[in-house]
C-alpha cells in the first residue's frame, strides 16, 4: 500500500464513520452548543441593551443636572442683583438719613445760637439798662424812681432792637 493509494472500501466506510460520527454530534452536541450560544447570544444582546438604556437615562440625568445648573446659575445671578440692589438702596438710605441728620443737627445748632444770641442780648440788654440807670442816677442823683427807671430800661431795649433788626447777625 502506497501512501497516496486510494481505496474504495476504505473510503466508504471513512465517509460512513463521519456521517454517523456527524448524526451523533448533531443530535447530542451540536443542539447544547447551538442553545448555549444563542443563550450567550441573548446574554450580550441583553446587556447591550442595559448599557444602552443606561446610557439614555445617563443622557437624561446629565441633561437635567445641566438645566438644574443652569436654574442654579440664574437664580445666583438674581440673588446677587437683589444684593447689589439692596445695597445699592441701603447706601441711598444711608445717604438720605445722613443729609436728613445733618439737616436735623445744623437745624439745632441755628436754634441753640439764636437762643444763645437771644440770651446774651437779653443779657447786654439788662447790663447796658443797668449802667444806664447807674449813670443816670449818679449823673441825675437820685432823683430817678424806679417806674422811670423801667421806662427808661425798656426804651433802651427797644433801640437795641431796632438796631438789630438794621444789621444782620
Amino acid at each position: 500500500m502506497q501512501p497516496f493509494d486510494l481505496e474504495p472500501g476504505l473510503i466508504v466506510w471513512t465517509v460512513l464513520t463521519f456521517l454517523a460520527l456527524f448524526a451523533l454530534l448533531a443530535r447530542f452536541a451540536f443542539r447544547p452548543l447551538r442553545a448555549l450560544l444563542e443563550k450567550r447570544e441573548q446574554t450580550i444582546r441583553d446587556s447591550l441593551d442595559a448599557a444602552e438604556r443606561a446610557r439614555r437615562q445617563a443622557e437624561e440625568i446629565l441633561m437635567r443636572n445641566r438645566e438644574h445648573l443652569d436654574k442654579a446659575r440664574d437664580e445666583t445671578r438674581k440673588i446677587v442683583n437683589e444684593g447689589h440692589r439692596i445695597v445699592a438702596d441701603m447706601k441711598k438710605e444711608a445717604e438720605r438719613s445722613a443729609r436728613e441728620e445733618a439737616a436735623h443737627l445744623i437745624e439745632q445748632a441755628r436754634s441753640e445760637i439764636d437762643g444763645e444770641v437771644r440770651r446774651s442780648l437779653d443779657d447786654l440788654k439788662s447790663t447796658v439798662a443797668n449802667l444806664s440807670v447807674r449813670i443816670a442816677r449818679q449823673v441825675i442823683r437820685g432823683e430817678l424812681d424806679e417806674d422811670k427807671h423801667a421806662a427808661l430800661a425798656e426804651d433802651v431795649v427797644e433801640r437795641l432792637k431796632k438796631t438789630r433788626r438794621a444789621s444782620p447777625p
